[in-house]
C-alpha cells in the first residue's frame, strides 16, 4: 500500500497544477487550495461515515491532499498523500480499503492526465 505518490512533471508550472487538480476532480473529490498552496481534495460523507464507519459506501468520506514543491533539475513535483490512520479509525479494516482504492485510482487518474498532456516526466511511489 502506497501512502504518497509523487509526479515529476516538465513545463509549465501552472499548467501542471491545473492538470492534476482536474485529474482529482475527475475522482469525484471537491478540490480547494490549501495555506501552503497544495490541494485538499474531499469526497464522502463524514456524518455517514461516523455513523456507518467502512459500510458507508460511496458516502464513505476520504481525504486527500497534494503537495507541489520543485526538484533541484526545475521540474514541477506533485505529491498525491494520503492519511491510512484516518482510514481506519473511520472504518476499520474495510475503511482502509475504501481509502487505499480511492487513492490508488486517483494516483492513476493523475498519471493518466499528466501523460495524456504530455507532461509526464516519471512517478515513483512511496510505501
Amino acid at each position: 500500500m502506497s501512502t504518497a505518490h509523487d509526479f515529476f512533471l516538465s513545463g509549465d508550472h501552472e499548467s501542471g497544477r491545473r492538470i492534476v487538480a482536474e485529474a482529482v476532480r475527475s475522482q469525484g473529490f471537491a478540490v480547494t487550495s490549501t495555506p501552503s498552496g497544495g490541494l485538499l481534495a474531499k469526497r464522502g460523507s463524514d456524518a455517514a461515515t461516523i455513523w456507518l464507519g467502512g459500510l458507508a459506501g460511496k458516502n464513505f468520506q476520504v481525504t486527500l491532499t497534494v503537495d507541489f514543491m520543485v526538484d533541484a533539475e526545475g521540474r514541477l513535483v506533485a505529491r498525491l498523500n494520503r492519511n491510512m490512520a484516518g482510514g481506519v479509525l473511520k472504518g476499520g479494516a474495510i475503511g482502509a480499503a475504501k481509502t487505499d482504492a480511492a487513492f490508488q485510482e486517483t494516483a492513476n487518474a493523475i498519471a493518466a492526465a499528466l501523460h495524456t498532456s504530455g507532461v509526464l516526466a516519471t512517478d515513483v511511489a512511496h510505501h
